[in-house]
């Protein structure tokens, strides 16, 4: 037996870190690496972490989830079994199975997640060094940024690191780290790394990407004024209100002109939608028109599309058998059937029940967080970081199907299973007193 205990007591410090490293690798390549370290990490509960899983299976959420997920894989084996239709990306809507096991092993592991952010950090600012083209940045040209399959994951990649880099940086702060060599360097790299994810975002030429991290920093700096007090909020507004002015400065022009055409078909489809009672109607004259940039018009066709699908089944959805319903729709004729919209994704699959269930989640969780930070067991840069990074994720998925790519589909994993880990010490922290006075 102690020949047993000496591998496990020796491999848990080095082996988590280095899962949490890889779970949320995602944001800087584009790999399947993620997945097995989920399934790695989750297995790891039930090994060295079953006294707290025991606790989180108590918690109604994680029931949810669980019931959730054993709907959806049902489903799925009657649609395969039955009408022998497999869908695509279908197990992604499983993926709750998961949340609860990978939260309690995100809460054990609390005291080395600092360390697995810095070295995402310093990884994301040596891939962007190794990848930037600014020979093609400087000449308007699109560039890859960091290592995805395409630019607008790139981008996507590249607004989650400069989220990640700015609180990273105000975490250290607020856990008193930035002390000796620490407090130049963190600082530094934390300050590169945001400008450079800056020139990689502009550079991928994202136009999803770059509303979703205006729209962001505009909530970040709601939040930091409900949130922080003194001289800490004013200079947190002053920076982001620089940064964004150089921005605007430095890269205006550029970014007229690609999103220009964009911007001025989408008012006309705006007014389109305002004089016919068919929002339809509006999308397709949109498409017909020759002046529509084409990347939207493909973009309408699908989401056109989608929602004669989701119209036939709204309650929910068409679950393996979507398919077969979209190619008896009007535009069946477009090149993939990736809808470039992450709501569509679920709507077309599981309608208003699997609507509901995202919408319960991310309610909950939210209410979760802010429990957690009122009674002060997170930071209040984590609770910001945790609001901010799904407010720009929940944003871009409305213009891509990011829920559905390595980076989407690790997002929800690492953020749900940090719901339940903040759930977890939250539940002992309230309990401790109580014990205590026992």
């Amino acid at each position: 037996m102690q020949f047993m205990a000496f591998p496990t007591a020796r491999l848990k410090p080095l082996l988590t870190p280095c899962l949490w490293v890889i779970m949320a690798s995602a944001m800087l390549v584009e790999s399947d690496a993620y997945r097995y370290a989920a399934i790695l990490l989750a297995s790891s509960t039930l090994i060295w972490f079953r006294e707290d899983l025991r606790l989180v299976a108590r918690d109604w959420l994680a029931i949810l989830c669980w019931v959730w997920a054993g709907y959806v894989i049902l489903r799925f084996v009657v649609g395969v079994v039955v009408y022998d239709e497999k869908g695509t990306s279908e197990w992604l809507y499983a993926f709750p199975l998961f949340f609860p096991g990978l939260g309690v092993a995100l809460y054990c592991a609390r005291d080395r997640l600092f360390p697995v952010a810095t070295t995402l950090i310093c990884l994301g600012l040596l891939g962007l060094l190794i990848t930037l083209d600014w020979g093609a940045l400087s000449a308007g040209e699109r560039v890859f940024p960091l290592f995805h399959n395409n630019p607008i994951h790139a981008g996507v990649g590249c607004g989650m690191l400069l989220i990640s880099s700015v609180f990273w940086v105000l975490y250290a702060k607020e856990s008193n780290r930035l002390v000796g060599w620490q407090a130049g360097a963190i600082p530094f790299v934390g300050t590169a790394t945001v400008l450079l994810s800056i020139a990689g975002l502009l550079g991928s030429q994202s136009k999803g990407a770059w509303l979703a991290l205006s729209l962001t920093s505009a909530f970040t700096i709601g939040l930091v004024i409900l949130f922080y007090a003194g001289r800490w909020r004013w200079a947190i507004i002053a920076a982001s209100l620089l940064v964004a002015g150089v921005v605007a400065m430095a890269a205006g022009d550029s970014v007229l002109r690609v999103a220009a055409p964009t911007i001025e078909s989408t008012a006309e489809l705006s007014e389109r939608a305002i004089d016919h009672t068919d929002p339809l109607d509006a999308a397709r004259l949109t498409i017909e028109d020759p002046g529509t940039p084409h990347s939207m018009r493909e973009r309408l066709k699908l989401w056109t599309n989608a929602l004669d699908t989701v119209q036939s089944s709204p309650w929910v959805g068409w679950g393996n058998l979507w398919q077969r319903e979209w190619r008896q729709g009007t535009y069946s004729n477009t090149k993939h059937q990736l809808l470039h919209n992450g709501y569509l994704e679920l709507l077309v699959r599981h309608g208003v029940l699997g609507a509901l269930m995202l919408g319960i989640f991310v309610t909950v969780s939210a209410r979760r967080l802010h429990r957690a930070w009122s009674e002060g067991v997170i930071p209040s840069g984590v609770l910001l970081y945790l609001y901010s990074l799904s407010f720009f994720f929940f944003v871009t998925i409305a213009s891509n199907s990011n829920n559905r790519l390595a980076i989407g589909e690790s997002y929800f994993l690492v953020t749900a299973a940090a719901v339940f880990a903040v759930s977890l010490a939250t539940r002992k922290a309230l309990s401790e007193p109580r014990l205590a006075h026992r």
